[in-house]
């Protein structure tokens, strides 16, 4: 079997993360909603008539990267930067030997059309790491309105709270609470609605963790069978 003593990387991060976020693994706050089997296979939480359910998850399945330097040890076939070793450190204006910028979706490096903004020739060479982990884009929420939609609401929240010693945690929106066009209407089935990020990009921040936060108030005359969310996301584990 063939092995290498240095480190394999890849830039590119590849499109088709989904992790599935079960009813079971949501927190329900407030409000009433039962866990229960609708037959094989349908586990879901229902919100009963006239309540408000918060179901909140914190996402610690997530296999986040805060970003690696590079070290002789590992990387010498990457030669020469501004430090005098092989690839991103903590001296200024130390990257890769291509130092290029880090790309954003959809247009990463090697995918034409390429905007001048990352072209290294045009926007210049970036320094540090190569941004990897995980890159959240959307969420699919999975749920089943069973009656009077007139009295039904909905929202969604993602947020991601960065940790540091002794001082106040930073709290960043990457879907803001809110509708965000989740439907309310009336199904036989359960309903997917797929609510995009504004802005993705890889979380990075050390200490970091990612609460997704779905709000449903049942009608007056009507439940609501939340089943579970969807993650759909960008990744780099290499």
């Amino acid at each position: 079997m063939s092995q290498t003593q240095g480190r394999w990387t890849a830039k590119t991060p590849f499109p088709d993360l989904q992790l599935f976020i079960g009813a079971d693994q949501f927190k329900a706050l407030g409000g009433a909603a039962a866990l229960a089997l609708d037959g094989v296979g349908l586990l879901e939480a229902t919100v009963t008539a006239g309540s408000t359910t918060n179901f909140v998850a914190s996402l610690a399945q997530l296999l986040l990267r805060s970003g690696v330097y590079a070290s002789s040890q590992y990387d010498q076939e990457q030669y020469g930067t501004a430090a005098s070793v092989p690839g991103p450190s903590l001296v200024a204006n130390t990257n890769d030997p291509l130092a290029e910028p880090n790309p954003s979706a959809p247009y990463y490096q090697g995918f034409p059309p390429t905007p001048g903004a990352d072209m290294t020739t045009l926007a210049g060479a970036t320094s540090g790491p190569q941004p990897k982990g995980i890159q959240i884009d959307s969420v699919d929420v999975i749920y089943q309105v069973l009656a009077d939609d007139t009295a039904v609401a909905a929202t969604i929240g993602l947020t991601k709270t960065t940790f540091s010693n002794l001082a106040v945690p930073v709290v960043t929106n990457l879907i803001a609470l809110a509708n965000n066009g989740l439907p309310v209407i009336v199904g036989a089935e359960p309903q997917i609605k797929n609510v995009s990020v504004p802005t993705p990009g890889m979380i990075v921040a050390a200490d970091t963790e990612v609460i997704l936060n779905i709000n449903l108030t049942g009608g007056t005359a009507g439940t609501i069978k939340f089943f579970g969310a969807v993650i759909k996301a960008h990744y780099n584990l290499a």
